[in-house]
């Protein structure tokens, strides 16, 4: 344990209906202010969570902000770092090697390639853009709107309330106390007995 606390946003899938109102909050939240329509034909919506559907249902997949982070310890250029106990990814240091893409065991995190980077410089502006020796890159993940005090903008957002700011530490100890308290109840129920018998 390093001692920071380890928040993530937990998806229910039996409430997601597959709305995306996530997806759209989150790319709202991030593109700073550079757009006035939200989704429109020249400003395609790239989140940094995404919405995921099978047969058994659908809910969004974001980073869970690991501990031991593998996205984390498999980075060559230590590009993502832990502030806050958020794992973030330092763009201006990524050279888009793909190896947090492989290590990341949710698939949370997206790097995209050239062919859709014109897109993204319509939405982030070219100073949004690194360069890899020429070629742009976009390397995004959740980062639970680190900085936004009224924290992630998919929990905000959620009209099904699917999605929860989850504090590890927290959900932890109230397993412990619900525990301890389970235990007593049957070691006095067990008191209980004897004394009947």
């Amino acid at each position: 344990m390093n001692g920071e606390q380890s928040y993530f946003v937990l998806a229910d899938g039996e409430k997601c209906t597959g709305c995306k109102a996530c997806e759209v909050a989150c790319f709202a939240a991030h593109q700073k202010g550079q757009l006035k329509t939200v989704g429109a034909v020249t400003s395609p919506v790239i989140p940094n969570l995404y919405l995921t559907a099978s047969e058994r249902g659908c809910m969004p997949v974001q980073c869970h902000h690991c501990e031991n982070a593998p996205c984390l310890r498999s980075c060559a250029t230590g590009a993502i770092e832990r502030q806050a106990g958020t794992v973030v990814i330092n763009r201006k240091k990524c050279i888009g090697c793909k190896n947090c893409v492989m290590a990341c065991p949710f698939g949370a995190i997206a790097i995209l390639g050239a062919s859709d980077m014109a897109a993204v410089g319509d939405v982030f502006g070219p100073a949004g853009i690194p360069q890899d020796q020429g070629a742009p890159r976009y390397v995004h993940k959740c980062d639970l709107c680190i900085g936004k005090d009224t924290g992630p903008a998919c929990v905000a957002t959620c009209p099904n309330q699917a999605l929860r700011l989850v504090d590890a530490a927290a959900e932890v100890r109230e397993k412990r106390i619900r525990s301890t308290v389970a235990l007593e109840f049957v070691s006095d129920t067990a008191i209980v007995n004897q004394g009947r018998q």
